[in-house]
This record gives structure tokens, sequence and C-alpha cells, in this order.
């Protein structure tokens, strides 16, 4: 294939630099994370000071959404005033001393329907709201699905012409590993299930014409995620494995017939399935209190697959100095290739800063030739 896609990284980068001037429209498939380039430029320092208009599903939006019609009897005219969402009013506005920027973010705009797309026009193009102008600095940006998803996604070509239209690709495995690491309950089930099943973030369109597995049949090779050619009522998208891992983590809180049948509704039968025996062999782990109480004598299961999901318990247990010189010498009595992924995973995490600040890991980097840059 052809077609560049660009990485999230990227994609947000591309926005910073020109999303003030030109509306980047964000075409990628469902579940990788588009939405969610709006929740990390609302992080973003240099939008500090803008206003942060939640996203505007372009689906739900009709008459009055965008504007609506004042009548000034004594003047014999009408106005149009803008509605709150795109954070711009007769005190917010181009010109005003003190104005606020605004970053907005219209999700699904190629769903929308032709008059909705029409009256979004001169936000997308020319940064207006009916009169109102958006101050210096607002940025505008977009995001739909790929047409090829047949979700119902288009835009004539005269109104394409005025945007910046780029491909958005899925994550990779350690990309999608370094954001569930960051999120504030990371589950350790799904990221050892995610290690031993990279294929979860493969695209459909590795199997279209030019696509790296061309030829071969999705449907038997790679069942876990979405395929256009078939009816799925679920499957596997970062978005959703990440839902998952909530659902694995409370775990406790429901019977096996219960979770099964939540994890099944979140990311389909086929992953559901494999799933489960990571849960499984999950369970044959010490807790991380065993561990932190007693690194040397605390059990050990045999089973590889139980290893590796207690490899990340402990990568996303560990707080502090203490914590980490537990797991260190716990993990020196598992398997060696456990110990090169521990070490492997620990530096790709947000606690990598920690980790290294203690003898035991810099010593189980070296044993492993691992090295920091």
């Amino acid at each position: 294939m052809n077609t560049k896609f660009l990485s999230f990284t990227q994609t947000v980068n591309l926005i910073k630099a020109i999303g003030d001037t030109r509306t980047v429209i964000v075409k990628g498939e469902n579940g990788i994370g588009k939405t969610a380039l709006f929740h990390h430029l609302k992080r973003d320092p240099d939008f500090a000071n803008h206003i942060h208009v939640d996203p505007i599903d372009c689906t739900q939006l009709s008459d009055g959404s965008v504007w609506m019609p004042d009548i000034d009897r004594e003047s014999g005219i009408s106005r149009e005033l803008p509605n709150e969402r795109f954070g711009v009013s007769r005190q917010n506005q181009k010109g005003i001393n003190g104005a606020k920027p605004a970053l907005i973010f219209l999700d699904e705009i190629e769903k929308a329907r032709q008059f909705i797309k029409d009256v979004l026009a001169p936000i997308v193009y020319d940064r207006r709201v009916g009169n109102y102008h958006m101050p210096e600095g607002s940025v505008v940006f977009c995001a739909t699905n790929l047409s090829v998803e047949g979700l119902g996604d288009s835009m004539q070509a005269h109104l394409r012409n005025r945007l910046t239209v780029v491909h958005m690709r899925k994550p990779t495995l350690e990309e999608w590993k370094q954001y569930e690491m960051s999120r504030p309950e990371p589950c350790d089930v799904m990221l050892a299930f995610a290690e031993e099943y990279p294929q979860l973030f493969d695209s459909f369109l590795d199997y279209e014409v030019g696509g790296k597995y061309a030829g071969k049949d999705q449907e038997r090779d790679n069942p876990f995620i979405f395929n256009p050619r078939i009816t799925q009522t679920a499957y596997a998208t970062p978005r959703s494995l990440s839902a998952a891992s909530l659902i694995v983590n409370r775990r406790d809180l429901m019977d096996t017939e219960t979770l099964q049948a939540a994890l099944e509704g979140t990311v389909g039968q086929s992953t559901a399935e494999a799933l489960s025996a990571y849960i499984r062999f999950g369970s044959d782990n010490p807790s991380f209190d065993e561990v932190r109480a007693n690194p040397t004598k605390a059990r050990v299961a045999d089973s590889p697959v139980a290893q590796i999901v207690m490899m990340f318990k402990l990568v996303t247990n560990s707080q502090d100095r203490d914590d980490v010189e537990a797991a260190c010498q716990y993990v020196a009595r598992m398997r060696e290739e456990m110990q090169a992924l521990f070490v492997r995973t620990v530096a790709a995490s947000p606690k990598v800063g920690t980790f290294v600040s203690v003898e035991s890991y810099n010593k189980l980097m070296a044993e492993n030739r691992i090295f920091i840059a």
C-alpha cells in the first residue's frame, strides 16, 4: 500500500505545527486512539492557555447545534449567535484584548449529514462561527474512519481539498504497552496477553493488496481484530483492549461466567477465549504483597505464561525503591528470558527512573546486556 500512515506522536506534532492555520483531518480505523489526540493535546503545556472544548461528535449535531439566529429589530438585521461549545462569544473573539484561543476537535466529521458539514465549514476553513472569528492561535482538527471500513465516511473532493488529510496507524505493541502502563489501573494480565499476541496490533489493511499479509485469510489467521468482510459484534482494538483491562482488574467482583460474557462483549469471542488462559495462569502467582514480604522465598510458578503475567505484575505494582528491590530479587529466580523481558519492559515504562536507582536492577541489566541510552 502506498498510503503513508503516521504514528500517534507524528500526528500530534503535525496538529501542533499547523493546526492554528489549517485544519488537519485524521483518518484511521476505529479504536486506535484518534479521540485520544485531543486529550493528549489538552494536557500539552502549549495549550495551557486555550479553552478546551469537549470533543464534538458531528453525528450528534442538529439545527441550532452550531449557531442560532438573533434578530436585532432596532437595527433591522439578524445575527448568528454561536453555540457555547465552540468557545467563541462576544467577549471571546478575535480582536478582543485578553481573548483565549480554543482547541476544537470535530469527531466523526465525514459521518455527519451534509447540511451539518455545510454549517461546520466556516469553522473548519475560516475559524469562524457566524460572524464571530476565533481568537488567534485557535486550533481546529477533525477525525474520521477509513472509507474502506464501510462505516459511512465520505466527503466531497472539493471540500477535502481545503483540508490537510493524513492517515494515522494503529499503535504498535510497544506503544500500547507504554500507554497501558501509564494508566491509573494498568493490568498485568492484559500486558502479558498482549506481549504473547502481537497480532492484536495488526490491521485489516495488512491483508489487503500490497499489505504484509496480502493473500492470507484474515478470518482464519487473525480472528481477533476488525475485519470489514465479516459481521462482528466485538473485536480487539487498542481502545477495547484497554476497556478489557478494567474488566480483568475487577474480575474478583464477578463470577467466571459474567467475566467471560463481559470480555466477549468487549473484545470478541476469539480474543476473550485466548485471554482466559492468561487469567487462569495469573491466579497461580503469589500476590505482590507476598513477594515484597519475602522475595527470595515467594512461590515462582512453573508455567511460562504465569511467569509473564507475574513479570508485568511486578512492574506495574512497584512504587518505590523497596518495591523495586523486592521485585528484582524475585525476578532473579525466574527463567532467563523472563529476566530479559522484565528489564526491557521496565526500560520502556514510566517507572524506569525509580528502577535504575536500585543496584539490583542495574545488575539485571548488565547480566542481560541491556542498557538504557
